[in-house]
Order: C-alpha cells, then sequence, then structure tokens
C-alpha cells in the first residue's frame, strides 16, 4: 500500500538534538546503575525527551514552530529541565558529534524494541554509532516537493558539515578532520547520498520493493543525508553535527529554512549527476571544515568551501525578508569569516593544556549560552 504523505504548512520548522549525558566526575559517557534512565523519566516528556540508540544520547525533540525564536525558547527550556534531571543523578548534558574519548565497548542500548533490534542485526556497529547529530525539519507540502528539494539541498551539505563541525576526537586522539562523526554511521547501509529518485511515486515503489524484500521495515531504516518523512509531513536533514550551543543549532535550522525558500522559489528541473562529486565535497568538508575544497559539479569550477559559503549568503539575501533572517544571514557570516568552527574551538582548549575532564565540564556550561 503506497505511503501517504502528511501535508504540513511549507517551511515550518522543527529539529531533535541528540545531547551527551555524562557524569561530574570523569565527564565520561554515562549510564551507571541506570542513572540514564532516571535522567529521562523525570523529565516526564517521553515526547520531547528521550534516549536515542544508547543510554548515553538524550535527544530532544521540538514541536513545529514558525518563529526562530520560539523555537530556541522551548529548546531552551527543555535543555534546562535535562540538566537539572541530570544533576540531581550527578551527570550534566553537552553538545559535540562525538565524545572526546569515548569507549565504544562501554555502550549500553536502549531498552526500545527497535534499537534492540539494529543491536541485534548490527552487532558492535550499534555501539560504534553512539555520536551525536541535529536533524532538522522543513514543513512541505507534498512528498514530490520533499524528493525535490532532498536533491535540491544536496549541494549545500558541506556548508551544513562545516558549519556544525564539532567532533575532532576519537577515543582520546584528533583525528585532523573537522567532523568525524559520520565515520561511525557508514557501514549502516541506505547511509548516505540518496538514491536517484525524483518523484512520491518513485519513492513510494523503492519502498515498497526493500520492504517487500525484507531489506527494511519501515522509512525509519532509510539513513539518508535528507530524507522525506511522510508521517510529519518534512524533509529531514541528517547531515549536521551536535553544536555546542544551542542557540547555533537554532541558526542552522533558519539558515536551512531559507536556503529551502530560496530553491523552492527559483524550482527548476534536477538535474541527475554522480555521486562521486557529492562524496568529494562531503568529505573535503568532513576533513578540512571551512578551509575545505569545493566543486561545482555543474561548471566544474573550484573554489573554497568558505567562498561558496558567501557567494550563498550573497543570494539568500533577496529571501531574507523578516528580520530574524537577516539575523540568521549576518550570524553565519560573521561566524564563517572568523574561520572558528565548534571542532577548533575544542582543539585550542586542549592545545592551552585544559584536561579533558575540563573541557567537556566547560561544554556542558557552554551549551545554553549565545553563540559568538
Amino acid at each position: 500500500m503506497p505511503l501517504t504523505f502528511k501535508r504540513s504548512e511549507r517551511l515550518s520548522i522543527g529539529t531533535e538534538i541528540e545531547l551527551q549525558l555524562v557524569d561530574d566526575e570523569r565527564y565520561d559517557l554515562t549510564d551507571r546503575a541506570d542513572r540514564a534512565d532516571r535522567v529521562v523519566s523525570a523529565v516526564g516528556d517521553r515526547r520531547r525527551v528521550k534516549h536515542e540508540l544508547t543510554k548515553s544520547m538524550v535527544e530532544l525533540n521540538s514541536s513545529v514552530h514558525r518563529d526562530l525564536d520560539e523555537l530556541h525558547a522551548e529548546l531552551r527550556a527543555l535543555t534546562e529541565t535535562v540538566r537539572r534531571s541530570a544533576q540531581r543523578q550527578s551527570c550534566d548534558v553537552c553538545g559535540g558529534g562525538r565524545h572526546l574519548s569515548n569507549d565504544w565497548r562501554k555502550q549500553v542500548i536502549s531498552d526500545s524494541a527497535r534499537y534492540r533490534q539494529l543491536a541485534s542485526r548490527f552487532g558492535y556497529l550499534s555501539k560504534l554509532a553512539c555520536v551525536f547529530g541535529q536533524h532538522i525539519h522543513l514543513g512541505v507540502n507534498d512528498g514530490d516537493e520533499a524528493m525535490y528539494l532532498c536533491h535540491a539541498l544536496t549541494p549545500y551539505f558541506p556548508q551544513l558539515i562545516a558549519l556544525s563541525a564539532s567532533s575532532p576526537l576519537y577515543q582520546g586522539v584528533d583525528t585532523h578532520f573537522a567532523s568525524s562523526r559520520f565515520s561511525a554511521q557508514n557501514s549502516f547501509p541506505n547511509y548516505g547520498c540518496l538514491e536517484h529518485i525524483y518523484s512520491w511515486c518513485e519513492f513510494n515503489a523503492y519502498y515498497e520493493r526493500l520492504n517487500a524484500a525484507g531489506v527494511i521495515e519501515n522509512v525509519k531504516d532509510i539513513y539518508w543525508d535528507a530524507r522525506p518523512k511522510p508521517e510529519l509531513g518534512t524533509v529531514e536533514i541528517r547531515i549536521c553535527d551536535t553544536p555546542l550551543r544551542l542557540s547555533h543549532a537554532v541558526r542552522l535550522v533558519g539558515y536551512c529554512r531559507l536556503l529551502a525558500d530560496f530553491l523552492l522559489r527559483r524550482r527548476t528541473p534536477i538535474a541527475p549527476e554522480y555521486d562521486a562529486f557529492t562524496h568529494y565535497n562531503k568529505i573535503n568538508a568532513y576533513r578540512s571544515g571551512f578551509a575545505a575544497e569545493y566543486v561545482d559539479s555543474a561548471t566544474l569550477r573550484r573554489s573554497s568551501l568558505t567562498a561558496h559559503i558567501l557567494h550563498t549568503l550573497e543570494a539568500l539575501s533577496s529571501c531574507a525578508e523578516r528580520q530574524e533572517d537577516r539575523a540568521v544571514l549576518q550570524a553565519i557570516e560573521r561566524h564563517v569569516r572568523q574561520g572558528i568552527s565548534d571542532s577548533e574551538h575544542i582543539r585550542q582548549m586542549l592545545h592551552n593544556g585544559l584536561p579533558q575532564a575540563q573541557v567537556i565540564k566547560r561544554l556542558c556550561d557552554e551549551l545554553l549560552q549565545p553563540a559568538s
């Protein structure tokens, strides 16, 4: 039976943010003595606050919004509630795409039947996937619009990688990547680039064929960088690390909305392109962040990713009709020109001699601070 796509208000916004739950002694990821379960249950809002794949992951789920300030206020209130709950259990929460020295072997899979099933199927990969991301939801009118946006947004994913990069270390070692989070997930099937599917009818045929073969059970088993969410009526962008500050996470939601607005206003047919271009630009962004090289697949022109972002900001200014949109563009430009990502911020603290536990403690305190 074909999937029904729920109609949503175009360009309504929402987000999911995965936070690290750490103890307040060594600031390691924690689920000791079921403290993690008590942190979530004490909040008493299983719709908006829950565990993700492992018990050391706390996921915040926003409501649907039109206004960025309202989204920020909701996320801030949720985070303050979660922090109070965590601190009563000698824990805290922080942002970042990956814990600085997480030992994957110590992670405990959440009690959800879906996560238990994933762990049974994928074994140690499930624990390796204890990384932390931000998912951004944009409302669309129908499935065809969703598929269009998934593809039209793809050339901008390297920008989002660089803007959110916050996972420079793996098991205590500097990876020399701005964002290393992707390496924990790329072994899963149906991960990464979209298939060459351009309409809701084609997506339904794809879904039904894979479902009939037992390759997937539901839409959640499709882990593309951006995917349609028919039950919500949204496009879900899944490429971002969790930023260190909620205010920056909200800024990224605003930037994605501006991108989608621009692309829908100037809607042109999607020209199928080799996935190699997308992979090349993404891996460069993961590796070098703002300093990455970017190749325009249409013109084959090379530029810096920073130049590509600044050019995009200039183009988006025509869509920035609200004050909050203009503020987003100004803040993104300031952030890019400074060239200091969250990953570089973490590196600077470590290079200045701050012990890892103290770095993570600072990240806990920075979570609710204004973005730079």
